[in-house]
């Protein structure tokens, strides 16, 4: 990201970075899929390529920050997906891109590099913070934000300065769905990283929105994808939105 980083001392060992419940959906995802060569980018401390190898995939793990990394098993790459990552076009069956994106400061390049890297007809897994639940519409609501934002303090003391361990693209389903189809990508399946059970008593909410979208335009509900944002999926969350792509 064009400055010189300052690397933790991470002695945790291989344990998830994003949200278990996110790593368990996508295995479980995963044990459907035909064993072949797979990118975990960014793969933080290894944990899930762990998984997909013993699931006897061919895993290749990269990461901009090799602090974490805790797979002896494993060979990590360095690489930045706001740049060129290190691999031939046409090199991968699947990727993942696991709670990456929005800590980005160049999403199109990495949904660009995703495409050069993938075979044709191959998958791309990526998961997300859900921005578009109804709890966190609520909350843009009432703060303006649709995430926390870390103070400079908080930065330095935690990651020793390191921007990309903050969301700094935060990107809605709509504008996500929107740059994958132009960079050649048809969307083939939405989940959710888990239920959220609290999330029922904002129901009248949700059923308000829903009336609203009823009784728009249909100029109005393409216009803001509000058939897409209006399933369960997505306004009833899950913290996690998992997107699973093909390259067209």
């Amino acid at each position: 990201m064009g400055q010189e980083r300052s690397h933790l001392q991470w002695k945790y060992g291989a344990v998830a970075l994003s949200r278990n419940e996110t790593h368990d959906k996508v295995a479980e995802m995963m044990k459907k899929e035909l064993r072949g060569k797979v990118l975990d980018v960014p793969c933080g401390t290894g944990v899930l390529a762990d998984r997909l190898r013993k699931m006897e995939f061919e895993v290749s793990c990269c990461d901009i920050n090799p602090s974490y990394f805790s797979v002896p098993e494993l060979r990590l790459d360095v690489g930045d997906l706001n740049r060129s990552l290190p691999y031939g076009d046409f090199t991968f069956d699947t990727i993942l891109c696991l709670d990456g994106i929005e800590h980005t400061e160049n999403p199109f390049n990495a949904i660009r590099e995703f495409h050069r890297m993938l075979k044709k007809g191959g998958k791309l897994f990526i998961s997300l913070p859900n921005y578009l639940t109804i709890e966190r519409r609520l909350r843009f609501f009432f703060t303006g934000s649709f995430s926390k934002i870390p103070s400079h303090a908080a930065l330095q003391e935690i990651w020793k300065g390191d921007l990309s361990m903050a969301h700094l693209s935060p990107l809605g389903y709509p504008l996500l769905k929107f740059i994958l189809e132009h960079y050649g990508f048809r969307i083939l399946q939405l989940e959710r990283d888990r239920e959220k059970p609290k999330m029922k008593w904002l129901l009248p909410f949700v059923w308000l929105i829903r009336l609203w979208g009823r009784v728009a335009s249909e100029k109005r509900r393409e216009a803001y994808r509000l058939d897409e944002t209006m399933i369960d999926e997505i306004m009833m969350g899950g913290n996690t939105l998992i997107i699973v792509g093909e390259k067209t």
